[in-house]
């Protein structure tokens, strides 16, 4: 799953039904998901936070609807894409998002780019 704007892709998955369809592929272990950047945020809980470096409001410029800020709760924690990656324009916004989770005990998982978030079952690792 690609990157982009992660309430324009969360709006698709939610508005096709893929979201749900992706969801149940995961839990029955019949599909491996690959995403990057929005990709892999859509794995998590929620995008609150994310709204620091991608507009919301470009959903409802696009489709006429308030932004969704639920995601498909894969895992049970957020995802902070392209840390430490200096040349990312979106890497000093991101960081300011990982400090805040961080100040209000939000879970989160912190990837810079080339590191790849790997679960299998129970079982995660970063490499």
């Amino acid at each position: 799953m690609r990157g982009g704007n992660v309430f324009l892709l969360n709006d698709l998955l939610v508005r096709t039904g893929a979201g749900a369809i992706v969801a149940g592929l995961l839990a029955a272990d019949t599909l491996v998901y690959a995403g990057y950047s929005a990709g892999i945020c859509e794995l998590t809980p929620n995008l609150h936070g994310l709204e620091t470096c991608d507009d919301p409001a470009a959903v409802q410029q696009t489709y006429g609807e308030p932004a969704c800020f639920e995601g498909l709760g894969i895992l049970d924690y957020a995802i902070v894409p392209h840390l430490h990656t200096p040349e990312h324009p979106e890497n000093a916004v991101l960081e300011q998002v990982a400090e805040r989770y961080h100040r209000q005990g939000i879970r989160h998982r912190r990837l810079r780019d080339g590191q790849a978030l790997v679960v299998n079952g129970s079982v995660s690792e970063l490499v």
